[in-house]
């Protein structure tokens, strides 16, 4: 069960977020913004969400979710997300960790003035408290700017003459920056909407294709980007005007120690993973790429021999994960509970796994207790049989009956006097000499049927006639048909 909240929206979010996805470790992960969840890896370990969250939301999903500790990884100037996000994991007795990005001033504690800080830049900087007093100080000087402190506070700098055309705008790549821009009169040319954090080299190009003289941003510590904005400027005589970044109360702890945290709660909570795979027809290039990538990443496969081959075709990794081959889930199961070692394990079903499958039998037990205290699982579907017989005919199977001859009993020819078109599975007794014998005792001789044998394999057989031409013919007793009335007999092809 996921039992960890990531609050992000920043370069720390993202990290924290990917070493999820490398670790294994489920986790929800906030973001304000859709722009932020596209940035963040698609991964089945991550669940996201997106939209700005209250103080009393935050708290109500915080109970019904269960969670147990919260990282805050949002911007160290989103000061009142940090409090509501703090006063909610209080008021929900949740763990509460700040994830703090150290200031680009403090990099160089010893007074050097190399580049590794901002002391380095002190001539060609500015300090200030905040935007208010940035725009006071630039009111009484003449020049273009490149504003880079983001969308929210946006509208101080309307208190600039001329603001209009004195100003360029970098913002964040969404809907909602670029209407704050045009909301205070910023378009075309004037906004920049870009995803940092950028390089020296690219805001050099960008200062030299302005033409600005001065550049405001924020003290974000170098994970934002600072001491690259401060050198740029320096190098083109531009004076950077920054905006200190505001006291963050208590103490906080930094990315690695989040990361070693993240990992100790991940692990409490972690329950053994199974795949239950659906194979497709078995032959090379029939497994579906969500199917083939989550069997590379299982260390055992439970399955047919025919299924757990498969692996084969995949080449390494895959070809060296253990294959064990039993298919019964009691039997899959003790076997799992003798060797713990295994924490990831994938069960192949040939076909899909939603047609007549065992997989649908082992879903049910791992849903129950104990079971379901044990184990995640997750069902990847293939290309079923039907599915794979009828485009090879050409044609569609959205009308057609679908019964299964394959361990269980079933009146075929009563479903095809129902039904113009009936597709089975066969095996064991029910052959297909059994099934066509089966048709002329109903008097159902003008039919035709299309069998089917090792699909996708290199020896496919796929024969069309009518019942009693192929009641002489020998087919392996693992098959499917398609049984058609109403249509002329076309005989044996």
């Amino acid at each position: 069960m996921c039992r960890i909240l990531i609050f992000g929206g920043t370069t720390e979010g993202r990290l924290l977020a990917e070493y999820c996805h490398q670790q294994e470790i489920e986790a929800y992960v906030s973001v304000v913004s859709g722009y932020g969840a596209d940035l963040l890896p698609e991964s089945e370990y991550l669940h996201v969400l997106s939209g700005r969250m209250a103080g009393e939301a935050m708290e109500g999903f915080m109970k019904r979710a269960s969670i147990r500790a919260v990282f805050d990884a949002t911007h160290p100037y989103a000061a009142e997300a940090t409090r509501n996000i703090k006063e909610a994991c209080s008021r929900a007795g949740v763990s509460y960790l700040r994830i703090t990005r150290e200031s680009a001033a403090a990099e160089n504690p010893g007074g050097d003035s190399g580049k590794g800080s901002a002391a380095a830049f002190a001539s060609q900087v500015v300090y200030v408290h905040s935007v208010e007093e940035a725009v006071c100080y630039l009111k009484d000087r003449e020049g273009d700017i490149l504003v880079t402190t983001g969308s929210k506070e946006l509208a101080a700098y309307t208190a600039l003459p001329g603001y209009e055309e004195r100003l360029y705008v970098r913002v964040l790549p969404s809907c909602a920056a670029i209407s704050a821009c045009e909301d205070i009169g910023i378009r075309g040319k004037r906004i920049i909407a870009m995803q940092g954090p950028f390089s020296e080299e690219m805001n050099r190009a960008m200062i030299r294709q302005l033409g600005v003289r001065y550049l405001v941003t924020k003290e974000a510590g170098t994970a934002g980007g600072f001491l690259e904005k401060l050198s740029a400027a320096e190098a083109l005589s531009v004076t950077a005007v920054v905006i200190g970044r505001p006291l963050e109360e208590g103490d906080g702890i930094t990315l690695d120690a989040a990361k070693i945290l993240l990992k100790e709660a991940g692990t409490v909570s972690a329950k053994r993973k199974l795949s239950l795979i659906g194979t497709g027809m078995g032959g090379l290039g029939q497994m579906t790429l969500a199917a083939a990538e989550a069997l590379k990443r299982c260390d055992v496969l439970f399955g047919a021999r025919r299924m757990t081959d498969a692996a084969e075709t995949l080449g390494e990794p895959a070809s060296k994960i253990l294959r064990v081959p039993i298919y019964g889930n009691r039997e899959i199961l003790e076997w799992l509970e003798s060797h713990p070692e295994h924490k990831r394990a994938g069960v192949l079903y040939s076909g899909d796994t939603g047609f007549y499958s065992g997989a649908s039998g082992m879903a049910a037990v791992l849903s129950e207790k104990p079971h379901c205290d044990s184990y995640e699982f997750t069902i990847y579907p293939g290309i079923s049989s039907v599915s794979y017989l009828c485009a090879k005919m050409g044609r569609s199977w959205e009308h057609v009956k679908l019964i299964s001859l394959h361990g269980r009993e079933c009146d075929a020819a009563q479903a095809l006097a129902q039904n113009p078109a009936v597709f089975t599975l066969l095996g064991g007794a029910h052959t297909v000499k059994e099934l066509c014998e089966q048709l002329l005792r109903a008097g159902l001789t003008d039919v035709r049927i299309t069998a089917g044998e090792r699909l996708s394999y290199a020896d496919e057989r796929i024969v069309t006639g009518t019942p009693d031409q192929l009641a002489t013919m020998e087919f392996t007793s693992l098959a499917v048909v398609l049984m058609e009335r109403n249509e002329e007999s076309e005989g044996v092809r």
